[in-house]
């Protein structure tokens, strides 16, 4: 792995945490867990690998770090999304999407298969992060839309998420993707245009990645 180095500049302790925290999720996302090491990472920071353990004992303890900082910004961001009453809530559940579409295009096969391989504890956290945090904010947004006549009334909303994340975590499997030509966010993207959009050629008007892209008609 090529790195950079990047001239070191006087900050403050929690600064310069944040800006450990912040390259380190850059550098695992794009080349995993196994493949980046301390010497790297300090080299990039332009820091002694020292001071980096002098805020993070090892690095399992900085991924969890990471990973931790990154469940904040995510349940936080959602939050924003699905508290926008100006938004209707196809648009909301549309932004909800994209934000993770957005999310997992920065993250490599590697580093997935890192996570559930050699470290499958850490991956159970975010499992129940997934289940205990996010999926009861979109919840409610389906249950409004409900209420609001915007989505179907004999719609298991619950059971919806469930199937739609299920199928996420099933095809997030390493060996899969491994032996498919999909990135993480290429997978998450058929996905989700097979559980929206269904398999019949009707029109797509909204994809997550928030252009207008009319799908095919039938010929009538």
């Amino acid at each position: 792995m090529k790195t950079k180095i990047v001239s070191s500049v006087l900050s403050s302790p929690a600064d310069l945490r944040l800006r450990i925290l912040e390259r380190s999720r850059e550098l695992f996302f794009k080349y995993g867990y196994s493949r980046l090491s301390m010497d790297e990472l300090a080299e990039d920071l332009g820091i002694s690998k020292a001071t980096v353990y002098r805020y993070f004992p090892d690095k399992e303890a900085l991924l969890r770090a990471v990973m931790a900082e990154t469940r904040e910004w995510i349940l936080a961001e959602l939050q924003k999304i699905v508290q926008n009453d100006r938004l209707s809530v196809k648009d909301r559940l549309t932004a909800y999407l994209e934000f993770f579409s957005r999310f997992v295009s920065g993250i490599s096969r590697d580093f997935i298969r890192d996570l559930r391989q050699k470290l499958p504890g850490l991956w159970e956290e975010l499992d129940e992060f997934r289940q205990k945090k996010v999926l009861p904010l979109v919840s409610e947004v389906i249950a409004e839309g409900v209420r609001n006549h915007e989505i179907k009334s004999d719609l298991d909303g619950q059971l919806f998420l469930e199937m739609f994340w299920h199928l996420v975590q099933e095809f997030m499997n390493p060996d899969w993707i491994m032996r498919h030509d999909y990135s993480p966010s290429e997978l998450l993207q058929s996905i989700i245009d097979i559980i929206f959009y269904g398999i019949f050629m009707e029109e797509k008007s909204v994809k997550v990645s928030g252009r207008e892209t009319p799908g095919k008609r039938r010929k009538k």
